[in-house]
Formats: C-alpha cells, structure tokens, sequence
C-alpha cells in the first residue's frame, strides 16, 4: 500500500511538472522581447531538470554541466509537439550524461564513472530500441559517440604539454576548444537531424559555436579545480604564455586568478578573440528562421561570458 501510494504520488509530481513545462513552453515570446525570451529559457531550464525525479545525487551533479533547453526548443519550435520535445530533451541529456561521465573517468580514472556512463549507455540502446520513429538515430548514434572518443586521446596530448611547459598560439587555443565543444556537432545535433524538418548543417554549425561558449564560462568557472587535477584549460593556456605553469600551479586562488585576469587584459587576448570571433561567425551563418532564436541565445552566451571575466 504505502509503495502504490509512493507511485501515486510521483506519478502525480510528475504530471505537475509535465504541465508547468507545458504552460512556460507555450508562453514563449520569441523574438518580440529578446530579455523576456531568455527568463524563460532559464525558467524552462530549471523545470526541465526537475522532469527526472528519481535521479540520482552523482546524475544530479554531472547534469548541472547540461542544462541548456535549446534543444527542447528547437523541437518545439519547428515542430509545435511537445511531447516530441520532451523527448528530444530526455535523448539529449542522457547523451550529454554519458560525455560527462567519461569526461570525469578520464580526468580522475575513476572506474566508478566508466561503469556509470555504460549504465547510461544502455538506457539510451533501450530508448531507441522502444522509439518507433527513429530514424537513423537507431543505427547512427554509436558512430556520431565514436567519432568524439578521439577528444579524450587529444586531451591528454594537450596535458602532456601543460606539463612540459609548452606554451600556447591561437590557433592551437582554438583547436582545442574547438575540438572540446565538437560533442554537440558530432553527438547531438545528430538527435535534431533525425527528429526536426526544417534542420540544417547549419544548424549544427551554430549548436558547435554555441557550446564552445558554454565550454569556454565552464572552464573560467572552473579554473583552480582544473589546476589542481592538471587539466587542460583555455584561460590558463593563454596565461601561461607569460607566465610557466608551474609557477601559476603555485598560486594561491587570489594570485590565480589576477594572473588569469591580467592575461585577458593582454592586447589580442586570445580568450576575447575568442569569443569574438564566434560570435560573428554564428551571425554570419544562416539557419531556418524556426530555429533562429539559436542565434539569440548565442549572444546571451557570449554577453554573460564578457561579462563574467571582465566583472
């Protein structure tokens, strides 16, 4: 009795969360209020992590790194089928989940994570086993993961550098956070080719862009953690053109972080260009008008990024 009840009630939250989604999903105002627009997004965010009630405490913590509707968005938006979207979403994150997990098995070779991205790996095979609309999602999604197996490999080449203190161009700043963000290229917006009409590679250009500004206030973020566990990251590989990695590694946070700041002060910062020059390459490529908030939601990336390491 108390577990039927138990189910009940879950069932019940659920469906409460479901409607929420549902209700902000169809308030959405784009492009009359470019502010507005992006509230609900957040809004939309935080809802959609509440959908998965039984997740776990380390799910939990891993999905805190994935929290970005635009894909449900999308679906909804060029689709007008919500449940469709939520499906979508639910795809999308377990793919970002099972990235994440090996992201932290490699960074920590913890075997913990390994087993825990294969458990996850099994309910996305069990999802495609049981979606009748797949499309080639159902023999095309262990390849598009293949394909982003090598990033772990070049990630600890970059490592090994750091270490032998290698400084950094540009172009080798760039490749790597290129090559960093290439899971949302290769990896998901594979889930949109399948599901959304209107898509285009051009889509999956701007989704490419957009997650290497989210991967570039990841690693501002998480700048003294990745020191600690000798982790590649962009802001301390432009640093350390002027000042040796083992010397920034001796720092105290404070010291850290005026070292990092002072490198982004540079003329050419090679953090601003950056940011810059994804900016405009996004605006210069042209997507379905369904999709186009994209784009918006790429400036709020880049706005909140400039503003997050100049403030």
């Amino acid at each position: 009795m108390v577990e039927i009840k138990s189910i009940n009630l879950r069932n019940k939250e659920e469906k409460s969360i479901i409607d929420k989604i549902f209700r902000v999903t169809k308030e959405l105002s784009f492009p009359d209020d470019r502010m507005n627009f992006i509230e609900q997004m957040i809004s939309l965010s935080k809802l959609l992590m509440k959908y998965d009630l039984n997740i776990s405490t380390t799910f939990k913590a891993v999905d805190e790194k994935a929290q970005d509707p635009t894909y449900y968005v999308a679906t909804y938006f060029d689709t007008k089928d919500m449940e469709q979207a939520l499906w979508v979403y639910g795809m999308i994150r377990l793919l970002a989940r099972y990235v994440l997990l090996y992201d932290k098995f490699f960074e920590t070779k913890n075997n913990r994570y390994h087993l825990l991205a294969r458990k996850v790996r099994r309910s996305i095979n069990k999802i495609l086993a049981n979606e009748i609309d797949k499309h080639h999602l159902r023999y095309s999604i262990d390849f598009s993961l293949k394909q982003f197996w090598p990033f772990w490999k070049f990630e600890q080449i970059v490592k090994s550098r750091i270490l032998e203190g290698s400084t950094f161009s540009y172009n080798e700043i760039r490749n790597f956070s290129l090559s960093k963000s290439s899971d949302a290229s290769t990896i998901y917006a594979r889930v949109l080719d399948a599901k959304l009409p209107s898509f285009s590679e051009n889509v999956s250009l701007v989704l490419h862009f957009n997650q290497a500004l989210l991967d570039l206030m990841d690693d501002w973020q998480d700048i003294e953690e990745d020191i600690r566990g000798d982790m590649p990251n962009v802001f301390v590989m432009a640093a350390i053109e002027n000042v040796p990695y083992g010397i920034i590694k001796k720092y105290d946070t404070t010291k850290l972080r005026n070292s990092i700041i002072n490198s982004l002060e540079i003329s050419k910062s090679p953090i601003i260009r950056l940011v810059d020059e994804y900016q405009t390459s996004i605006k210069n490529i042209s997507i379905p008008s369904n999709l186009v908030f994209i784009k918006l939601v790429s400036d709020h990336h880049a706005d909140t990024l400039r503003q997050a390491i100049s403030s």
